[in-house]
């Protein structure tokens, strides 16, 4: 039976930066291992929200009176973004404390694995991207910080860039946990999958001409029921990761729209403040400034890669879970036993009846024809 260190290591990293940022009023529990509200924590996340939209809030109000609001400048654009998007993960954190602890303590999470023998090495590279995408995004964003406020104000304190930095972290935070949840959920259903096509793969080779003239009707009987069973399970466990998968897209629907839009006008922005640039140079002979140019680009790349990969991964997640509708058509049940029949019914009905989407609010479903339409409207 596999440990799980790898995953357990990742949900403890998220669990206690959500805490130190104060995105969870929630704690875990080790002994009893259930989230419970705790009320220290609680109080610790609304003094953080005031601190941080009081504190952010001045800056954004100062730069309306003096006149530095700029629109057109990309980076600065999606810093607002970002600081609008973490004002909105604190609020939906302090507002939907009782229902994350009761939806994380109904997670079967340890026990789905163990049930699928899901090796510890496919859950280490599985989660390789979540780590690299919390991770990798954020030092870049930082190094394009310093050398901007290197080349822009080179005596303020570079310490300022990571004041600037907060809110792009805040704001992805919950994104990247529904990004982890669907990495696993990935993970779950592949396996899932693997299962279910051995099933298939035995019922129909029970079938055939040569396996119903060796084996007794009593003992092909048997079989049938033994793989209905099995079956059952198998339509269990795919409830419980569609079922939970949706429940917590619910809850990070708001914080996953915000991020959504901060990256949408985030390449906007970048692209319109390229065209700009090279618009001023070309008809007003103004000098093209490529350390500004380089910075605009960064953003647009991480904007670009945080849609790219959060539409690949629900697009990924979404044809898994076809696929298991694709797996069931292919079940010959012409000579099958009628309690497999039943079992069989049952789980295409299930198929059927769960409509898997990653459509946050009911708004916009979230894939990669997403991606493929702002980049055409942004080559328009």
């Amino acid at each position: 039976m596999e440990d799980y260190k790898s995953l357990k290591f990742f949900i403890g990293f998220f669990t206690v930066t959500l805490m130190l940022l104060g995105l969870s009023p929630n704690t875990l529990s080790l002994r009893q291992r259930r989230f419970y509200t705790s009320y220290i924590m609680t109080v610790y996340s609304l003094v953080i929200t005031l601190v941080f939209t009081i504190s952010y809030g001045h800056d954004v109000i100062n730069d309306l009176r003096t006149g530095q609001f700029d629109l057109k400048n990309a980076v600065k654009l999606y810093s607002y973004m970002n600081i609008l998007a973490s004002i909105i993960s604190y609020l939906t954190a302090l507002c939907l404390t009782r229902i994350w602890a009761q939806s994380l303590n109904g997670v079967a999470l340890f026990e789905t694995m163990h049930f699928f023998d899901v090796r510890a090495r496919m859950v280490v590279s599985s989660n390789r991207l979540v780590f690299l995408k919390s991770l990798l995004i954020p030092i870049m964003q930082e190094v394009t910080l310093i050398l901007q406020q290197m080349y822009n104000e080179p005596d303020k304190n570079l310490m300022w860039t990571l004041y600037t930095l907060l809110p792009m972290i805040v704001s992805q935070m919950f994104p990247n946990i529904f990004f982890g949840t669907l990495v696993i959920s990935k993970l779950l259903v592949t396996t899932l999958n693997e299962h279910l096509g051995e099933v298939v793969n035995e019922v129909n080779c029970l079938q055939t001409a040569l396996q119903m003239s060796l084996h007794k009707p009593f003992y092909r009987m048997q079989r049938f029921c033994e793989l209905a069973d099995r079956l059952d399970l198998l339509a269990q466990k795919y409830k419980i990761i569609c079922e939970q998968t949706t429940i917590h897209l619910q809850l990070h629907s708001v914080p996953l729209i915000c991020s959504l839009m901060c990256n949408l006008c985030g390449i906007t922005a970048s692209c319109f403040t390229q065209y700009l640039a090279i618009a001023d140079t070309l008809v007003n002979n103004e000098p093209y400034n490529v350390f500004n140019a380089l910075t605009n680009a960064v953003f647009l790349v991480i904007s670009v890669v945080e849609v790219l990969l959060q539409a690949q991964i629900c697009d990924e997640n979404r044809l898994k879970v076809q696929e298991t509708g694709l797996i069931l058509q292919r079940i010959s049940l012409t000579h099958a036993d009628v309690r497999f029949k039943q079992s069989v019914e049952e789980f295409s009905l299930l198929v059927l009846v769960i409509k898997y989407k990653i459509q946050p609010l009911g708004l916009l479903e979230i894939n990669i024809s997403l991606f493929q339409d702002v980049s055409l409207y942004e080559s328009t």
